[in-house]
């Protein structure tokens, strides 16, 4: 799946955090013209995730399912370009603040699913159930609906919150 939304956070702020967070260690491979490869690293969890900054772009890619995420400007505007599981967006543990501008629902998400046919997340998610439900019942799966081939963590799509913007952290601590 691959999905792009506009985020609320600078691509200032970010590279800071991903250079200074308390949340991991940060490991700078090399600098070289306009791009430095860094590497972040969580010790609890004995996890990794690649980065690449460059002036008005992060790329970051994590290293158990290897997920991408392209962080880029478009005009003076921040966005993110996802392409891994439905089941991953914004989950990992390794991932800078990253802060949807709007309700990722309405974004257009390609996927293989569905050819060359665009459908929003809303969509996705809905076909996402229909599709757990039909394995659960055809292929006599454990009744939570998870498959073998299923992302690790279980994704409650039914309660898909709408219209709801979770607050960044600067707002949390106003």
């Amino acid at each position: 799946m691959r999905i792009q939304f506009e985020i609320k956070e600078q691509l200032s702020d970010i590279i800071e955090e991903i250079l200074n967070s308390e949340k991991w260690s940060t490991i700078v491979k090399n600098e070289i013209e306009g791009r430095k490869q860094v590497v972040i690293r969580d010790p609890s969890y004995n996890s990794e995730a690649s980065v690449e900054i460059y002036q008005k772009e992060i790329n970051i890619r994590t290293a158990w399912s290897s997920y991408t995420y392209r962080i880029f400007m478009m005009g003076d505007r921040v966005w993110c370009e996802y392409n891994g599981a439905y089941r991953g967006l914004l989950e990992q543990r390794l991932l800078p603040t990253i802060t949807p501008k709007e309700s990722l629902l309405d974004s257009e998400v390609d996927s293989s699913l569905y050819g060359h046919e665009k459908k929003t997340l809303r969509e996705y998610a809905e076909d996402n159930v229909k599709l757990k439900k039909f394995r659960r019942e055809n292929f006599n799966e454990a009744h939570n609906g998870m498959a073998t081939f299923d992302h690790p963590k279980r994704v409650y799509d039914e309660f898909i919150k709408e219209d709801y913007v979770v607050p960044s952290s600067q707002e949390k601590k106003d």
